[in-house]
């Protein structure tokens, strides 16, 4: 009996690590499997740590802030607008906490659980490179046929001049890519490394960063092209002043350079990557007018209004439609409950733009609005505990590039101007969550592994 109860819960772990791995390819298709998937490592994890008696994990600074955390979200949801919606994010917020923490203690705690991620997630990006090409020439992806034919009664895509890919919402395939690009690149590079020489490596790194900055351009998703453009330089000044790889550097430098203002096949792109940037450095000179700027304005309202818990979780989207949260451009229109409809006062329209939308569109607003002081307090020291860690541990850095890539990729996203998904989504939580887990998996001790 005891045997038979090994294997089975042996058959179970292998077959959520394989379900791990997968995630990667899931999140391109579905975000409630992508959400079983964290809920069954979380129950999993759970369960072993009852069964072995293991909670070492436990002790972790990062993950006692993040129960803190949660503790706080349940008890904002008391004091909430809208209390249902509030306690419906919060009650189940605990699982990214410990699906994180499986990831590090349990499902990538071994070598070559990490690997197989790593493939697994190469074919995922290979898969969506390959389907947005496919819609750049043929204006549709296959899937997206596929959904046509089989699924959807209409066909989707990007719109104009935005390629989705085999993502229904455009601007997620230049989320998608900006989230993994890479650590998938980098860590892929290094086995190459290993597997044959540093030049074949070096061809591997530059191809994919040039094809996959390009196709984050052509999703139409500003904000994940700039994410990725940090993310570069990060590259670039980790080679030059930590690895004096000054030649690489610059040749990395010419090359991208050559790929995308040389070539005559992406003329037409390189005019419209320029007027990119040329916007979006006018779009932050004139930031407190933009519509940006006025989500920031509505939410440092609402943060006053309620300073110590916030307006509650998943909130802002409900709150925003109240008079006192409205911008001058809105106010005595007389919209009703559609501030989404674009009913402002059309002489005041170049000043105050939409102060209304599903969320504040940054990272750290959203703490303050909905969370209050102290949940953004906690935020900010979750971050502090997990950067401590990393900086304790710098050496591994230099020892896995794939850590690298996942704080390269991290960085820009925290960086407090930067505009972001709203952290308590599902879909864009998972990704977060999993980068987190997969940066923390390479500093597991062996104490405290369940396996």
């Amino acid at each position: 009996m005891t045997i038979q109860f090994k294997t089975n819960n042996q058959l179970i772990l292998n077959f959520i690590s394989w379900c791990i791995s997968a995630l990667p390819i899931v999140l391109i298709f579905s975000n409630s499997i992508a959400d079983i998937i964290v809920v069954l490592a979380s129950i999993f994890f759970i369960f072993l740590s009852i069964k072995k008696k293991n909670w070492n994990w436990v002790n972790e600074p990062w993950i006692k802030i993040g129960i803190i955390i949660y503790f706080w979200l349940i008890i904002t949801s008391i004091f909430a607008y809208d209390k249902e919606l509030a306690f419906s994010r919060s009650i189940t917020w605990i699982r990214f906490i410990i699906f994180a923490a499986s990831l590090q203690f349990l499902f990538l705690s071994k070598y070559e659980n990490k690997n197989r991620f790593l493939i697994c997630a190469f074919i995922a990006l290979i898969y969506v490179n390959f389907e947005m090409f496919i819609e750049y020439f043929t204006g549709s992806s296959l899937y997206s046929k596929f959904r046509f034919n089989f699924i959807d009664s209409l066909l989707f895509n990007g719109g104009p001049h935005r390629i989705a890919g085999p993502f229904k919402d455009s601007p997620k395939s230049g989320i998608y890519l900006a989230y993994f690009i890479f650590p998938i690149i980098l860590g892929m590079a290094e086995l190459i490394k290993i597997k044959f020489s540093k030049y074949y490596s070096l061809f591997f790194i530059l191809f994919f960063v040039s094809v996959n900055l390009f196709l984050i351009y052509l999703s139409g998703h500003r904000a994940s092209m700039l994410s990725a453009t940090i993310s570069l330089f990060f590259i670039f000044s980790y080679l030059f002043f930590f690895k004096k790889k000054k030649i690489i550097n610059i040749l990395f430098i010419v090359l991208i350079s050559i790929f995308f203002f040389k070539s005559e096949f992406f003329f037409n792109d390189r005019i419209k990557i320029i007027n990119l940037g040329t916007k979006t450095l006018s779009e932050i000179k004139k930031y407190p007018n933009s519509a940006y700027g006025s989500l920031a304005l509505t939410s440092l309202k609402m943060f006053k209004t309620n300073p110590i818990f916030g307006i509650g979780l998943k909130n802002y989207r409900v709150v925003c439609e109240r008079d006192e949260f409205l911008s001058e451009g809105h106010k005595g229109t007389g919209y009703g409950i559609s501030p989404w409809e674009g009913h402002y006062n059309q002489s005041l329209k170049a000043y105050y733009e939409s102060t209304c939308s599903g969320h504040p569109h940054n990272l750290y607003l959203t703490w303050l609005a909905e969370t209050g002081f102290l949940g953004f307090t906690l935020f900010i020291l979750f971050l502090f505990f997990i950067l401590k860690k990393i900086i304790k541990n710098k050496k591994i850095i230099n020892k896995e590039i794939v850590v690298l890539g996942i704080l390269i990729t991290l960085i820009p996203k925290l960086i407090p101007m930067m505009p972001s998904l709203n952290f308590f989504s599902n879909w864009n939580a998972v990704c977060f969550w999993l980068l987190i887990g997969w940066l923390l998996s390479f500093y597991s001790k062996k104490n405290k592994r369940l396996n």
